[in-house]
């Protein structure tokens, strides 16, 4: 009894279980019919292309042959023995898709097939010979070789494999169509039990189809619920809930969301979720809509962070090619830093000071400026501690303000004058040596990543200022030691000349001894 109520309480799930059923057999059944179809059509194939070629292993091969080789011995042309060289050519192509062809149709008699292809070899060695006799003149063996007519034994060969061959053919396709017209009755009666079952169903169907509706309806509403829940809500819910609506709005949700992931992986970050606004953000943080919306603001935040590194990387390797090409003149060195500073980092004023040491007593010396108003330095020296640069030196730390005292410098345009909102000091330090200290002065702040920038050149400038600095300093010493050298060279050449001139007179003064001493003597003898 329980399983009779269950049965009538379910009966519409156990009928449409059935015609499923049934239908599923039916298309299984229709499958399977069109699998016969094809095959069968599959097996016409196969037996018209073995039929085929074995018509073309002798129209085509051996009477081609034959006729070459008649026609070369009648006239001695060899362009007559074209269809000879043809039908050597063509012949194993042939031979082989016709015993592939058999080998996949298990055909029992393959070896008739190939006594075929072992006879036509042995033809057309003798042939070959034929045709060297006829090319030799010797007509008289070739006519007798011809008399024996080789070719009568192949055609009782192919004619025997031929009447097997067909009669095997035309069996494969019987029996294919036989199997294709046994599937369409099966089908047939499967079709009509179908229809016996599947009217009776219907009419029960109807009648819970009405009844579906209304429960399909309050499933839309929750449908339309849970898109504002897990899309997107627009901060209203409709009272119409058609299906069509409901799925509309589905459809509208994912194309947006679609053509927003498609403009975000374009780069395009500045795209917008239409219709969110901030009066409905509340109601969109854990949706699909906010989602996306928060993705945006990470991707444009790692954008930002790419765009700064590569900002860095390629300002540091522009410096660094800045200092590759001055490195050999300090002077001109610290005005090209000073100026390509002010550009790359935008700012409005520069200044570099370079590390002294005078009797002992280290300062700061202003090698090179940009656009500062020259009253700002009332010396060129600063000493360790004195004012923000010497600060900056003593304690090797950056200095950055924000809050500029307004007499502390003045930037001056065609508008007049006017004081920066932000001063940035950055020792350059080498080997925790301060070298140098540049200052720079703008209206704008200057962001963490422009001041960890100018910090990593700063240690590039300071070692190239050890070095310059070395170089100079070796420079000097060379230039001292050449001038001490010439000096040397200058008295050494005083010296020779002194002595030349006392050899000189000392010669004079005995020449003049000599002299005297003859006078004296011609005075004594008078």
């Amino acid at each position: 009894m329980n399983i009779i109520h269950r049965i009538k309480d379910n009966i519409v799930v156990f009928s449409a279980f059935l015609i499923i059923l049934l239908v599923t057999g039916n298309a299984g059944l229709i499958f399977y019919n069109q699998r016969i179809a094809e095959r069968m059509a599959a097996i016409k194939s196969q037996t018209d292309q073995a039929k085929k070629l074995n018509s073309l292993i002798w129209d085509d091969i051996i009477r081609n042959f034959d006729i070459g080789l008649r026609g070369f011995a009648l006239t001695k042309d060899e362009a007559l023995l074209s269809p000879y060289k043809e039908a050597i050519v063509k012949y194993p192509g042939y031979f082989k898709s016709l015993d592939s062809l058999l080998t996949v149709q298990n055909y029992p008699h393959k070896n008739e097939v190939a006594s075929i292809g072992t006879a036509y070899d042995e033809y057309v060695k003798v042939s070959d010979q034929m045709v060297e006799l006829a090319r030799q003149d010797s007509m008289s063996l070739f006519t007798l070789e011809l008399k024996k007519d080789r070719g009568k034994d192949i055609w009782m060969l192919y004619d025997k494999s031929t009447r097997k061959l067909a009669a095997f053919e035309d069996q494969l396709y019987m029996i294919a169509v036989t199997d294709y017209q046994d599937s369409n009755i099966r089908t047939a009666y499967l079709q009509v039990l179908l229809i016996l079952i599947v009217l009776p169903t219907l009419l029960f169907m109807i009648v819970r189809i009405r009844r579906d509706a209304r429960e399909r309806r309050q499933l839309f509403k929750e449908l339309e619920e849970n898109n504002h829940a897990y899309l997107f809500n627009p901060g209203h819910l409709s009272q119409v809930f058609t299906e069509r609506e409901v799925i509309n709005n589905s459809i509208i949700n994912f194309k947006k969301a679609a053509g927003f992931i498609n403009h975000m992986s374009k780069g395009n970050y500045q795209v917008e979720w239409e219709g969110l606004t901030e009066a409905n953000g509340s109601l969109n943080q854990t949706n699909l809509a906010g989602e996306l919306v928060q993705m945006r603001e990470k991707m444009i935040h790692l954008k930002q962070e790419d765009e700064k590194r590569l900002w860095s990387t390629e300002g540091v390797a522009r410096f660094s090619e800045i200092v590759r090409s001055h490195q050999h003149h300090l002077q001109e060195l610290c005005e090209q830093i000073v100026i390509f500073a002010v550009k790359y980092l935008k700012a409005q004023q520069a200044g570099l000071f370079l590390l002294r040491e005078d009797d002992e007593q280290a300062y700061l010396e202003l090698m090179a400026c940009y656009a500062f108003n020259r009253k700002k330095y009332v010396t060129k020296r600063v000493l360790p501690g004195e004012g923000l640069v010497g600060q900056a030196y003593r304690e090797g730390d950056t200095i950055l303000l924000t809050e500029v005292p307004q007499d502390y410098t003045a930037i001056t345009s065609g508008l007049g004058d006017a004081t920066p909102t932000c001063i940035l000091l950055v020792p350059m330090q080498y080997n925790g040596q301060v070298q140098a200290v540049i200052e720079l002065a703008s209206f704008e702040k200057f962001e963490p990543y422009q001041v960890e920038w100018l910090e990593k050149v700063g240690e590039i400038t300071a070692s190239t200022l050890v070095s310059v600095k070395n170089s100079e300093r070796n420079h000097h010493l060379l230039e001292q030691f050449k001038q001490q050298t010439e000096q040397m060279r200058a008295q050494e050449e005083e010296l020779r000349q002194n002595m030349e001139e006392i050899e000189a007179t000392q010669e004079e003064m005995h020449r003049k001894e000599k002299e005297l001493e003859k006078r004296q003597s011609e005075l004594s003898q008078g």
